[in-house]
């Protein structure tokens, strides 16, 4: 008779001879074969396939198992293989990603060189109207970070082509601008645009990496912002260069030469960028199914085995609004983007101050943010293979602490301006290498797509209060030191190493809850002290799933 099968088992591996694992996956043209002793087989749906009746089995072969049989298609693949795949996404992916990125914060950070370029002069802005110009976008950016959640309901190779090409579009028209009303405008537009995009990223890499590979990946990511930022100093060096011998002034210059770039690359994107990892152009088809397969493994059972279209979950979204962890992770972002959103586009301006010549501040801009862009990278390595996210924003928490109160007493000591600048070297690679962490630590702690969408939803909404307060800290009239500024920056820091510690207290009692849990329900299961479906349910809830600290 035939084969009956449970879905709700979970595959185990067996481990053959050679000591390496062999996966095999096999459609499913007729009747299932019965029962073989040297085989275990367990049935599974395919949620990203295009035919949602298509069923795939999961086969993992004894080394003396009998070949598989004639009628059916099947696919081996090892370790190896599967390293492959990965390395095909980090190449052709996750590089184009942070290469989109890294257009869109040079667009939105560049307005701190174009400022010492001439744009407050040709506008006449003063100190509380160039304020605005940077809040006015952080206000659409904070009010529009609910965004990220339509990661999960939109093809998300359109849905970003269509927010490159937008920025790209806005960022090369505040070129035109003539007035201090008509540049809020852009840079506010700009805000909508951006938050469309860049917090939904990690969301989207989600899809396509399990848990202990995402904080390298999104390190990548987020690396590109510092790399943006030295390459935006570098490039408006060079601009300011060739503007004073040029009829279009350098910061308009500035402005059209970083921005209209994204327009022509938003078009390659809608073609590159895969829906999911089973339908990758540049994967061959044995190359699809095993980048699917690989991922099954990490998912609750409940999204493991139940093919659903695209649509909102409201009941997963609503256990995440509710989830105290999405709060805390979020308070720090906010903490951190005081630093982050600060001083990407103060920098020039202070650097000026010290004394240095508009050419020089757009040089010296230039070398923390690369240092910093080496020590994301490793970082974000590390804390993968450590499996820790906590202790590594901890320590660079304290690390941007460090740097920003070495420039406070240095500005209090009125000490030479070298003192001050050294002090940005430890405060850009700390504040960087802990926003990476606090993104990744957000995700890889909720168990779902809706859920994951949410979470990086709040993590936006509170975190984007930072530059309110971020972008007020370096009026005029503290200069040239901006005591204040750094000051409130180290506190800010400070508050990120301490909520850090408290979070990861916080999960671990939630991981021994979810231990007791499952303890119990498994023992009430075998002796029959309560309801199947009840003691199920609880194993089900507290069975694969842990936080990671």
């Amino acid at each position: 008779m035939p084969i009956q099968h449970d879905p709700a088992l979970e595959a185990r591996h067996l481990l053959p001879g050679n000591h390496q694992h062999i996966y095999e996956l096999q459609n499913v043209t007729g009747s299932p074969t019965r029962r073989s002793p040297q085989r275990i087989r367990h049935f599974y749906d395919c949620g990203n396939a295009s035919d949602e009746a298509e069923k795939t089995v999961v086969e993992y072969v004894d080394s003396d198992s009998d070949q598989a049989s004639s009628s059916q298609q099947s696919l081996h693949y090892t370790s190896s293989e599967e390293k492959a795949v990965v390395k095909k996404f980090d190449r052709r992916l996750v590089l184009f990603i942070a290469c989109l990125y890294m257009l869109g914060f040079l667009d939105r950070s560049n307005i701190g060189n174009a400022r010492i370029a001439g744009l407050s002069a040709d506008l006449r802005l003063n100190s509380s109207q160039y304020e605005w110009t940077l809040r006015s976008f952080y206000i659409t950016y904070a009010l529009f970070e609910w965004m990220p959640i339509l990661y999960t309901v939109l093809s998300p190779s359109t849905y970003i082509a269509s927010c490159v090409a937008a920025w790209g579009v806005i960022a090369s028209l505040q070129a035109v601008a003539t007035s201090y009303e008509s540049f809020c405008v852009l840079r506010a537009l700009l805000g909508i645009s951006e938050a469309a995009f860049s917090p939904g990223v990690p969301v989207f890499l989600a899809y396509f990496y399990k848990r202990d590979e995402l904080a390298s990946r999104i390190g990548l990511f987020i690396s590109a912002a510092p790399l943006a930022t030295s390459f935006a100093s570098s490039l408006a060096w060079l601009i300011t260069r060739m503007g004073q011998k040029s009829p279009i002034a350098p910061w308009r210059m500035l402005f059209l030469v970083e921005g209209f770039p994204s327009v022509l690359i938003s078009v390659f994107a809608y073609y590159h960028i895969p829906n999911r990892p089973g339908i990758a152009k540049y994967l061959t088809k044995r190359e699809r199914r095993v980048a699917e397969l690989r991922l099954q493994a990490g998912k609750r059972k409940d999204h493991q085995h139940e093919a659903r279209p695209r649509r909102f979950e409201w009941n997963e979204i609503w256990e995440a609004l509710q989830d105290p962890k999405c709060y805390l992770t979020a308070m720090m972002f906010c903490s951190c983007n005081v630093a982050f959103s600060s001083l990407p586009v103060f920098l020039p301006t202070i650097i000026n101050d010290m004394g240095y010549s508009a050419l020089s501040s757009q040089a010296l801009s230039a070398p923390p943010y690369l240092v910093a862009f080496f020590v994301v990278l490793l970082t974000a390595f590390y804390s993968d293979r450590c499996k820790n996210r906590s202790l590594f924003i901890c320590f660079h928490a304290l690390l941007a602490a460090a740097g920003y109160a070495m420039i406070t007493v240095a500005g209090i000591l009125k000490a030479s301006p070298m003192w001050r600048y050294w002090g940005v070297y430890p405060a850009a690679s700390g504040f960087f290498s802990a926003v990476t962490l606090l993104i990744t630590w957000t995700i890889n702690n909720q168990e779902s797509d809706a859920k994951k969408g949410t979470g990086v939803a709040i993590l936006n909404i509170v975190g984007q209060l930072g530059p309110f307060i971020g972008t007020a800290l370096y009026p005029d009239d503290d200069k040239p030191y901006y005591v204040r500024g750094m000051a409130a920056c180290t506190v800010f820091m400070l508050v990120v190493a301490a909520l850090s510690l408290w979070l990861r207290k916080f999960l671990q009692n939630r991981n021994m809850e979810r231990d007791a849990m499952y303890s119990f329900a498994e023992g009430a299961e075998k002796e029959n002290l309560a309801p199947h479906n009840e003691s199920r349910k609880l194993v089900d809830q507290s069975k694969g799933f842990r936080y990671i600290l």
